[in-house]
C-alpha cells in the first residue's frame, strides 16, 4: 500500500468491506497529509473528519459518476448499432466504428483509472486484465465487441459498487444514532449544545421522541426507552430513577433528565461502532485462504494468456489473430474477482445483521468458529439465571403469619447488603420502617440475631437454626425439601424455637428451556452448566433448563479444566458467561460469549462474541447464523471455481467470445454478493 511508504507512517490498514483506513505514525513527523496525498494519487477518494450534514459522500458521488458514465455508454452503443443497421458510413473506420471506440472509452473512464494505478504498482487486478482486453479487440478491429464488453463490466460493478455500499452503511448508520446537538441543564437553564461537547457530570433533558446523547442514569422522570439499536431489543425498556440508558436509544414517553456518565469516545455507542469497524477489517481464515490463492493466480492467469496466444500459431494450429483473440477471452475469463469478493461480503453481511440484532461479533473468524461448534458450557448466576435472588416462599411456623415472618426478617437485615437479605427487603419493603432492631449482632458466616420489641430473634442459616435447637423433624424436612428444589433457605427463630422459612433463589431465565432446547435440535450435541454452586442448586437450575449435564462447586481453575475436556470430547467447545469472573474459562474456549455485556467493557474486551442485551433467545440464531455464513461461502467459493473453469476450457477452445467471458465473469460476482447480502436479512434473534 502506497501509505505504509509514507515518511512518518508507522503501519496502515484498510477495511474494504467498510471504506476505513486506519494508520499509526509518528507525531513528531504528522505525515496525514502526505497520507492524504497518496490516496488521492492512488486514484481513491478520501473523506476526513466529521461528515458535515447535508453534504454528499464521496462515495456517492463516485456512484453518480460511474451512472453518468455507463449511461453514456449504453447510448453510444445503440446509436453504434443503429448506424450499422441502416449502413450509415459502412467500412472498417466509419462512423458506427468510431461511435463504439467513444463507448469503449466512455463506459472505460472508471476501469482504466483504476488499471493504470494496477500497472503503476504491478499489482494487476482485473480492472487491468479488462483494460488489455477493450484495447487489444480495438486493435483487432471488433470494436462492437470492445464497447459491448466494456459497458457490460462497468454495468456489473455499478452493481456490484451499490451492493457493497449497503453493508458499508452499516456503520454509518449507528454513527448516526448518536443526535448531533443535545439538550443540557447548566445554571439553572437549558442549553442546546453539539454532543461532542457535553461532559460527564451533564444533566441531559431528553424529551418524547429524542435520542439519548449519551450513556448516563435517569435522575428525575420515567419513561419506555427502545434500546433496540444497541440490544437488539424490540420492546420498549421502562426507565426509573437510578436505571442506565445508553447512547442511541429512544426516549419513547415521558421527559427523563439524564446526568451524563460516560464521554463522546466512552460510550457503549462509541465501543459497539469501534469493535463493528474493527471486527469488519479483520480476515476470516476462509478469505486469508483466497487471499493468497489469488496473490498467485493473476500472474499465473497472465503467463497462460500471453501463452494462448503465441504457442499454438507457433505450432501452425491457426492464425495469430484467432490465437490472440481466445487470449483476449481467457484473460477476462480469469478474472478471480467473483472469487475474491465471495468471503468478505458473506462476513461483513452477517457482523451487520448480529449487530443490528443486539449479537456484537469480534470478527469473522468467530462466525466460522460458531459454525463448528459442537459443545455449550454456561455459566448459572446471570447467564442461565437471571442473576438477582428474590423471595419465593414465606412458610410460617407460628403465630401472625407470613407478613410477620417477613416484617420480623427484615427488621433484623435492614442494614446488609448481603444478596439474600436485599431480596428479603425488596419482598417487605415497608417492614424495616414498623419494627426496629436492637443490640444487633453478627454471627458471622451463618446469620444475624437481636432484639425486637423486647424479644430475641435470630435469622440465618438452617445450619445456624440447628446449632441453636431451633429446628425439630418436621421443620427439617420443610427446609430438605425447599433445598431440593434449588432454593436457599433462611430460618427465622426466636428462643429455640423456629417462627418461619423463608426460600430465596435465583430464577432460571424463563427462555432458558427453549432456548436450550433450540441448540439442541439445530446440532450442539452437549450442553452442559458449569457453577461454583452446590449440587442441589444446580441440579435444580439444569433439569428446569434442560441441560445435558452439571458440574456443581467449580472454582475458576476448574471450569478451564471443564473446557479442556468438552474440547477433547467434541472438537470446538463454546462458553457461555457473563464476562467477569467466568473470564478465564470464556478465553480458553475456542468461543468466549459474554451475556449481557451493554456497559460492560470487561464482557467487550474478553468475549469473542457479545449478546448486548441480559437475554439467551439471541444464541441459537447465532450459532445458526453462524452456519449460514460458512455455507454461503463454500457455495460461493464453488460456483466461482466450477464456473470460471467452463469458461476457461469454452475460451481456450474458441466457443465463448469476449462478451460472454465479461458476463459470465461479472454474473458471478454480482450472484456471490447478492448471496452474501441475503444474511442482512437473516434475523439472529426470535423468540423460542
Amino acid at each position: 500500500m502506497s501509505v505504509r511508504s509514507v515518511e512518518g507512517v508507522v503501519s496502515a490498514d484498510l477495511a474494504f468491506p467498510s471504506g476505513v483506513l486506519t494508520f499509526e505514525f509518528d507525531p513528531a513527523l504528522d505525515p496525514r497529509k502526505g497520507v492524504e496525498a497518496a490516496v488521492r494519487a492512488a486514484g481513491h477518494g478520501l473523506e476526513t473528519g466529521e461528515p458535515v450534514a447535508g453534504s454528499t459522500s464521496a462515495p456517492a458521488k463516485r456512484l453518480d459518476l460511474h451512472l453518468i458514465t455507463v449511461g453514456i455508454s449504453g447510448a453510444l452503443i445503440a446509436l453504434g448499432h443503429l448506424l450499422d443497421v441502416f449502413r450509415i458510413g459502412s467500412g472498417p473506420w466509419g462512423p458506427a466504428s468510431w461511435v463504439f471506440v467513444a463507448a469503449a472509452i466512455s463506459g472505460g473512464v472508471i476501469t482504466s483509472r483504476r488499471a493504470w494505478i494496477s500497472f503503476r504498482t504491478l499489482r494487476l487486478d482485473i480492472n487491468a486484465l479488462m483494460t488489455l482486453a477493450v484495447v487489444g479487440a480495438i486493435v483487432l478491429g471488433d470494436f462492437a465487441e470492445a464497447a459491448t464488453v466494456i459497458f457490460l463490466f462497468s454495468v456489473g460493478q455499478l452493481l456490484e459498487s451499490r451492493a457493497l455500499e449497503r453493508t458499508r452503511r452499516s456503520v454509518r448508520d449507528l454513527v448516526s444514532l448518536a443526535p448531533a446537538l443535545a439538550r443540557v441543564r447548566r445554571d439553572g437553564s437549558e442549553l442546546e449544545v453539539r454532543f461532542a461537547d457535553v461532559v460527564v457530570g451533564d444533566i441531559l433533558v431528553v424529551k418524547p421522541g429524542e435520542r439519548i446523547a449519551l450513556d448516563g442514569v435517569v435522575v428525575e422522570g420515567s419513561s419506555a426507552v427502545d434500546e433496540a439499536p444497541i440490544t437488539g431489543e424490540a420492546a420498549p425498556a421502562d426507565k426509573q430513577p437510578g436505571d442506565r440508558v445508553f447512547a442511541g436509544s429512544l426516549n419513547a414517553s415521558g421527559l427523563l433528565e439524564i446526568e451524563v456518565t460516560a464521554g463522546r469516545e466512552d460510550s457503549t455507542l462509541a465501543r459497539i461502532v469501534y469493535l463493528v469497524e474493527e471486527a469488519q477489517s479483520q480476515r476470516a481464515p476462509s478469505q486469508r485462504l483466497v487471499d493468497s490463492f489469488t496473490r498467485y493466480y493473476t500472474p499465473i492467469v497472465v503467463v497462460g494468456a500471453v501463452a494462448v496466444a503465441v504457442v499454438p500459431p507457433l505450432f501452425g494450429l491457426g492464425s495469430w489473430h484467432e490465437w490472440a483473440y481466445r487470449s483476449l477471452v481467457v484473460l477476462v475469463a480469469s478474472c478471480p474477482c467473483a472469487l475474491v469478493i465471495s468471503t468478505p461480503v458473506a462476513i461483513v453481511s452477517a457482523i451487520t445483521r448480529a449487530t443490528r440484532d443486539g449479537v456484537l461479533v469480534k470478527g469473522g473468524a468467530h462466525l466460522e468458529t460458531a459454525a463448528r461448534v459442537r459443545a455449550i458450557a454456561f455459566d448459572k448466576t446471570g447467564t442461565l439465571t437471571c442473576g438477582r435472588p428474590e423471595v419465593t416462599d414465606v412458610i410460617p411456623l407460628g403465630e401472625g403469619g407470613a407478613a410477620r415472618v417477613l416484617q420480623l426478617a427484615a427488621a433484623l437485615e435492614a442494614g446488609s447488603n448481603h444478596p439474600l437479605a436485599e431480596a428479603v427487603l425488596r419482598a417487605e419493603g415497608s417492614a424495616a420502617g414498623q419494627r426496629v432492631a436492637r443490640d444487633l449482632t453478627d454471627v458471622a458466616g451463618r446469620g444475624v440475631r437481636a432484639r425486637i420489641d423486647d424479644a430475641t430473634y435470630s435469622i440465618g442459616s438452617p445450619a445456624f437454626a440447628r446449632g441453636e435447637g431451633a429446628l425439630d423433624d418436621e421443620t427439617e424436612a420443610r427446609v430438605e425439601e425447599l433445598e431440593s428444589d434449588g432454593k436457599t433457605v433462611l430460618v427465622l427463630f426466636g428462643e429455640r424455637v423456629a417462627l418461619g422459612l423463608i426460600a430465596v433463589a435465583d430464577g432460571v431465565r424463563p427462555e432458558a428451556p427453549g432456548v436450550v432446547r433450540r441448540l439442541l435440535r439445530s446440532g450442539i450435541e452437549h450442553v452442559v452448566m458449569l457453577t461454583g454452586d452446590n449440587e442441589r442448586t444446580a441440579a435444580a437450575v439444569a433439569a428446569h433448563a434442560g441441560l445435558s449435564e452439571f458440574r456443581a462447586r467449580m472454582m475458576p481453575d476448574q471450569k478451564m479444566d471443564a473446557v479442556r475436556e468438552l474440547r477433547a470430547r467434541y472438537g470446538t467447545v463454546a462458553m457461555v458467561g457473563d464476562g467477569v469472573n467466568d473470564a478465564p474459562a470464556l478465553a480458553l474456549a475456542d468461543l468466549g460469549v459474554a451475556m449481557g455485556a451493554v456497559g460492560s467493557d470487561t464482557a467487550l474486551e474478553t468475549a469473542d462474541v457479545a449478546l448486548m442485551a441480559p437475554d439467551l433467545h439471541a444464541l441459537p440464531g447465532f450459532f445458526d447464523l453462524g452456519r449460514r455464513t460458512v455455507a454461503i461461502i463454500r457455495a460461493n467459493v464453488v460456483f466461482s471455481v466450477v464456473t470460471k473453469g467452463i469458461v476457461l476450457v469454452l475460451a481456450v477452445t474458441g466457443y465463448a467470445p469476449l462478451w460472454l467471458a465479461v458476463f459470465a465473469d461479472m454474473g458471478v460476482s454480482l450472484l456471490v454478493t447478492f448471496n452474501g447480502l441475503r444474511l442482512l436479512r437473516a434475523r439472529t434473534a426470535h423468540a423460542a
